[in-house]
This record gives C-alpha cells, structure tokens and sequence, in this order.
C-alpha cells in the first residue's frame, strides 16, 4: 500500500520542478547570462525587499506555530534567516552597490517586489501551515535555489565575490525546499485539497515570474503567464 504522505509529496514536488522550469524561462535569466558590467545588475537592489519580508515571514510562523510537529524545524529556519537583510546590506555596501551611508531602502521596491514578498507575509499570518509549507519552502526555497544557482556563478565572474549572503544561501535553499513537506495532509491532486494545494504553488510561481520579468524590463503585457496546475501533468 502506498504511502498518501510520500505520493502527495511525489506529485507537489513535480509540480514545483514544472514551474521552476517556467520561472527559469524569463528573460531575467537571458539578461543575467550576458551581463558583463556591475552596471547591469542595479535590479539587485530589491533583493534587499524580498530579504526582510521573507526574514519577518518566517519569524512570524515560528512565533505563531504551536504544533509541535512543526514547531522545532521552523524556528531553525527562522534562525537561519534572522541576518540575512543585514548581511545583503553589508554586502551591497563593499561591492558598491550602495554608497557610503546609503540606506537599503533608497531605491524603492518595485510593485512587482511588494506582491510576492507580500505573499510571504499574508502567508504567515493568514494562511494554515500547509500553505505555509508550501510558500515559504517548497515554492520560494525551489525557486530561490535556481536563482543563486545563476546569480552566485556570475557574480564571481565579475569579481563580484559570491561570499556571506550569497554562499549560504544555495545550499540552504536546497535543504530548506523539502522541510515540513511529508506532515502536511495528503492530498490527492485531483481531489479538492489537492487542487488548493496546487493554486498555492501556481501563484507563488506566477508572481515570482512576473517579478523577474519586470526586472528584465519586461512590459506587463508580454509578461509570460504561467498555465494554471489542471494544463500540467501533476503524476
């Protein structure tokens, strides 16, 4: 007999490695492989937005969770996080990102940035924790992976060195994508809690591509839409 716990797991994770596959088709990614000046990478500078949101998303889970099952491993990742803003800031600072007494803050965030570090947020202090499991690791540690994955390479390239911030972020994300996934109620995906399963993961990945697109200069009506989960084969 099959394990609900392990086949539900089985088919999210699927479904992830799917819209990973479409987030990573923006033309972000394009741009990034043929940046060759520091020049190109000012849109690192909301980086810092999406580090406190999802910095204070995970602390409040952790501060909010009093299941027991999950409660121990939430405050790991909370932990793990806690520098995290501070130490892109010190980083952005040695490598001239920002000036001397500059704050992080000074460039705005896109309205692109606010809706999926925002997501974080009413995630943690609305949603349950299956919703909170999926969020804030099975869809944004994947797609976060992907993205230090480029990032980490190019910036050594020009001589931005990948250090702090950005080495412990690839191998944490990768570990922090599967956390909490086999405790959360087995779901069929056709059934109806697999189907809400399913939209939770289609709309982080929708807004993490709408958000990499307009980092690309990309307008919002030749932003790419990402199928919705019943167009993709779930098994």
């Amino acid at each position: 007999m099959s394990n609900p716990a392990s086949s539900t797991r089985k088919w999210l994770k699927k479904l992830q490695e799917d819209y990973r596959e479409i987030v990573r088709e923006s033309p972000f990614y394009e741009k990034l492989a043929v940046a060759d000046s520091p020049r190109d990478l000012q849109w690192l500078r909301q980086m810092y937005y999406l580090s406190c949101d999802f910095t204070a998303a995970v602390a409040l889970r952790y501060g909010h969770c009093h299941d027991l099952r999950f409660r121990q491993a939430f405050g790991e990742h909370a932990a793990e996080e806690v520098t995290h803003p501070q130490d892109l800031a010190a980083w952005m600072r040695e490598f001239g990102f920002l000036a001397a007494g500059e704050e992080p803050t000074s460039v705005p965030p896109t309205l692109e940035t606010l809706a999926y570090g925002g997501y974080f947020i009413r995630s943690a202090i609305r949603e349950p924790v299956a919703h909170q499991i999926i969020v804030l690791n099975l869809m944004v540690e994947g797609l976060a992976y992907d993205w230090f994955s480029a990032m980490n390479p190019k910036l050594a390239e020009l001589g931005l060195t990948p250090k702090g911030y950005w080495k412990v972020h690839q191998k944490a994300d990768l570990k922090h994508q599967i956390l909490g996934l086999d405790l959360i109620p087995p779901h069929e995906p056709d059934s109806p809690g697999g189907k809400a399963y399913a939209r939770i993961a289609w709309e982080v990945a929708s807004l993490a591509r709408q958000e990499l697109d307009a980092w690309a200069g990309v307008p919002a009506e030749r932003r790419g839409k990402l199928p919705l989960p019943g167009e993709l084969a779930l098994i």
